[in-house]
């Protein structure tokens, strides 16, 4: 059984440290910066949580578990947050543009009118 719990914890902690890397690699894009870091930054306690596992300390396992659980909430709601701004931002530009439309529609219309 303490094979088996040592395997799951070394495993857990490739994945984990697997998970930083990429999060770091995310970090250097300037477009995906902000998530790159919450990314690396969530999976840390991930990795202490898979240390505890393999050094069967159940504090160090517990505190670090539910550090990881609390910021995967956290980073879920920033996700969620970032995603609305974007979707908002998108509807702005389309409104922005649907008046400049307007507005030089306008312009042209009383052009004619004044040339006539």
């Amino acid at each position: 059984m303490s094979f088996l719990l040592g395997a799951f914890g070394y495993l857990m902690l490739a994945v984990s440290l697997a998970a930083i890397a990429f999060g770091v690699f995310m970090a250097i894009n300037s477009k995906t910066r902000g998530t790159g870091k919450y990314f690396a930054l969530w999976w840390v306690p991930g990795a202490a949580a898979a240390s505890g596992i393999i050094m069967r300390d159940i504090v160090t396992f517990t505190i670090s578990f539910t550090c990881f659980c609390i910021a995967g909430i956290v980073f879920a709601f920033e996700a969620r947050g970032a995603e609305g701004t974007k979707r908002s931002s998108v509807k702005k530009k389309r409104a922005d543009r649907k008046s400049e439309r307007t507005t030089a529609e306008n312009e042209k219309r009383n052009y004619r009118r004044r040339a006539s």
